[in-house]
């Protein structure tokens, strides 16, 4: 850039050689640097911008440091539980509950005793998971980072304190609301949908009395299988084999009719399988017949909550717009049991 002025105050002070007024050749050299300067300017920010493209992070990252310290502060006011997971290749993977105490230099976490807290995990990479309030009432909004346990302390007899370096980002995970998730068979026991007549409740509470001992046959027939495609808080998709347009028919198996679906369900605390008896409504409908496959989308409308201790009859709980809390809760923690075994 230093040439290029040089070059260009030789060639404007030419012009005072050849008669101009001097003003005038003054005003030349330094309209003439100004253009110059504009120019590196313009070529400084593009330059800049660039980087910034080229070190783009990804957009569910939260950098910003005054945005952080605002959302660990709501989780530390709202005592919002972490879920801190342990990555070792020699050890088996192990999630402990914690809560936010205090943050001031470090992210201080209190965990209980029984969590075999050792000095050995000073320096031991973690990630934890938790959620805050959302401005809408009753969402929230999840996170996850990745930290460094810096210094362990015990706190009393009960309990230890965690000290882990401030994360540089944390990533924003889907609300629950929006989330769906395809499970694994190793996660659910039995799915299946069987009409919603007289007959097909007596089947489904039969299903839910003998603890799944009694499981209804599937409409395909006894060759005939039903898999859980994915499944959120608000609805499932259902993959029934042996599937024909006929029998389809047959059972009325359109969009808009109400079907009941029973689960067996892979319990992420210590309760083993859980049953659960839904009435749901089809909100889609796929049968290919080549294969002999229905794909079904349905949204939870009621759940069976048990007899009411008066009449006897069955009582059900209305599915609102928000989706079933039980349900909810299982894809969520669904979601981070595989979104941690896809980080071993």
């Amino acid at each position: 850039m230093a040439v290029d002025q040089e070059f260009l105050y030789k060639t404007l002070r030419g012009f005072g050689e050849t008669g101009l007024p001097q003003q005038t050749v003054n005003m030349l050299i330094v309209v003439g640097f100004c253009i110059v300067a504009i120019a590196a300017a313009v070529l400084w920010y593009n330059n800049k911008e660039l980087k910034k493209k080229l070190n783009v992070v990804p957009t569910s990252w939260i950098t910003d440091r005054e945005q952080l310290d605002k959302i660990f502060e709501t989780a530390l006011v709202y005592r919002s539980k972490i879920d801190l997971s342990f990555y070792s290749k020699s050890e088996k993977r192990r999630t402990i509950a914690c809560s936010i105490e205090d943050i001031e230099n470090q992210l201080i976490l209190e965990m209980p005793a029984d969590g075999n807290v050792a000095k050995t995990w000073v320096g031991r990479e973690v990630t934890g998971f938790f959620h805050v309030p959302a401005k809408q009432a009753g969402m929230v909004i999840f996170y996850n980072f990745t930290s460094t346990i810096v210094e362990v302390k015990a706190k009393g007899s009960q309990y230890f304190n965690l000290f882990l370096s401030l994360p540089e980002h944390v990533e924003q995970t889907q609300k629950r609301e929006f989330l769906r998730v395809s499970p694994p068979s190793r996660h659910y026991d039995y799915a299946n949908v069987i009409p919603d007549t007289k007959q097909g409740l007596n089947a489904g509470l039969k299903f839910i009395a003998t603890n799944g001992e009694y499981s209804p046959g599937h409409m395909g027939g006894k060759d005939s299988s039903v898999f859980l495609s994915d499944i959120s808080g608000g609805g499932l998709s259902l993959e029934l084999t042996h599937m024909t347009t006929k029998r389809a028919s047959r059972f009325k198996l359109n969009k808009g009719n109400n079907f009941l679906v029973l689960l067996s369900l892979v319990d992420f605390g210590d309760r083993g399988i859980v049953r659960h008896l839904f009435v749901c409504k089809i909100r889609r409908v796929y049968i290919d017949p080549t294969q002999g496959r229905a794909q079904l989308g349905l949204s939870f409308e009621s759940k069976f909550m048990g007899f009411d201790e008066d009449t006897k009859r069955p009582k059900w709980e209305k599915v609102d717009q928000n989706g079933c809390p039980e349900m909810d809760d299982w894809t969520y923690n669904l979601y981070l049991e595989l979104y941690r075994e896809g980080n071993e």
